[in-house]
């Protein structure tokens, strides 16, 4: 979904300075990692789908028929959309961080994940973190929230130890009802005992 928006956003800044020109243009653009996604786009003539990096269609006025579908050079996408795409916001990254089992203590692998989502925050004056906390299904189900939950409040504490803003970090906690891997219920399963950090 993330990847289908951005081709959006593009075509939108296009319709936005087309308006005064014969026809719109739509353009797929590459999302800032790379992806491409698709986008479709749709008139009384019918529709064209979008599925190729920086292709392009016009769509004639009057609902008329989209021209043939082209590929548009790094130079016509820079000229278009250069300022628009210069003050698009990166996209989020996400970080694990585990526990030992039954415990809100990080294990020895995450320790230093720490340093990785300060080090991002600071590179992007971050002013966005969302930490969500999970179990396994190992134990109850009711001291499982809480543990997730407590877990969401360690990770939140090393982050204001460091100088993070509270109001920068947001918490949500899941129990075992979200598992990466999957389990019969009290099955110990180490990825599943985690936070999960987006820095945006």
């Amino acid at each position: 979904m993330k990847h289908i928006s951005y081709a959006l956003v593009a075509a939108a800044v296009c319709l936005t300075g087309c308006v005064t020109q014969p026809r719109a243009t739509f353009y797929l653009v590459p999302d800032p990692t790379g992806h491409v996604g698709e986008v479709t786009v749709t008139n009384k003539a019918g529709s064209v789908t979008l599925t190729e990096r920086n292709e392009t269609v016009a769509a004639l006025r009057d609902d008329k028929a989209f021209s043939a579908s082209r590929q548009a050079t790094a130079g016509e996408i820079e000229t278009k959309f250069g300022d628009a795409l210069a003050v698009m916001p990166p996209p989020p990254v996400g970080f694990n961080i585990y526990f030992d089992s039954g415990s809100s203590a990080l294990n020895a692998e995450s320790k230093g994940v720490k340093g990785e989502v300060l080090a991002e925050s600071k590179k992007r004056d971050s002013r966005d973190i969302s930490l969500n906390g999970h179990t396994d299904r190992a134990g109850d189900s009711d001291l499982n929230m809480r543990l997730s939950l407590d877990r969401a409040t360690r990770v939140r504490e090393l982050l204001l130890e460091q100088g993070v803003r509270p109001e920068y970090i947001s918490i949500e906690y899941y129990g075992e009802s979200k598992p990466v891997v999957p389990t019969a219920d009290n099955v110990s399963e180490p990825k599943n005992r985690r936070v999960e950090v987006v820095v945006r």
